[in-house]
């Protein structure tokens, strides 16, 4: 499988380096760092920033192959997301050791809407933000599985998916890009949430 790094159109302040070469002598002689538990596959990555020494970190890679791997910018251009399978996670490359494991998981979805400066990261059940400060809000479950990005009016997000757990045609979601709040289509209900899921939105949003 090929993991690459993909900007979205963001300016990233650092260079990338997949997988690198392990050093002869057997010291990275930088910084580095572990993410995640045991593993059969490992992403290592090797950061540059334009400010600071390099860094090198190495991630247990679980579902490879079924969830998303790679490395993706942010609208920060100092912070970059690591997608490793099961688990993702927003770095501040100035401060490799803070790294924010996403409220996200497995992850299947990262893609920036068009128009817009977030980087939206999808489950099979819901949806988080990243914006130009991190995190920026977690929807409650949208589905009962099945979650898929679509296209929709510019400045909303779309989502597809099934709603409850009686086979019937997919429906379509719109959500406020800015808190991430439902504002159209049905919500996702269950006997323990009879009202919805409640999400999070950071605050001051």
């Amino acid at each position: 499988m090929t993991i690459e790094f993909k900007d979205f159109g963001f300016a990233p302040a650092y260079k990338v380096d997949i997988n690198p070469e392990y050093p002869a002598a057997g010291e990275w002689e930088v910084p580095n760092y572990l993410f995640g538990g045991r593993s059969t596959e490992t992403l290592t990555i090797r950061i540059s920033p334009q400010l600071t020494k390099p860094w090198v970190a190495s991630f247990a890679v679980v579902g490879n192959g079924h969830y998303v791997t790679g490395l993706f910018a942010c609208p920060n251009p100092e912070q970059v997301l690591v997608a490793a399978g099961t688990d993702a996670y927003l770095i501040q490359v100035t401060r490799p050791g803070h790294a924010d494991d996403l409220p996200i998981s497995p992850v299947l979805h990262i893609h920036r809407p068009s128009g817009m400066d977030l980087l939206v990261v999808g489950s099979f059940t819901n949806l988080a933000a990243v914006d130009d400060s991190g995190l920026r809000w977690v929807t409650g479950r949208l589905f009962i599985d099945d979650l898929e990005l679509v296209e929709g009016p510019p400045g909303k997000i779309c989502v597809r998916g099934s709603v409850n757990a009686v086979p019937s045609a997919p429906e379509t979601l719109i959500i406020d890009p800015s808190r991430g709040e439902l504002i159209e289509g049905p919500k996702y209900t269950d006997v323990a949430h009879p009202h919805g899921e409640p999400g999070w939105c950071r605050d001051g949003i």
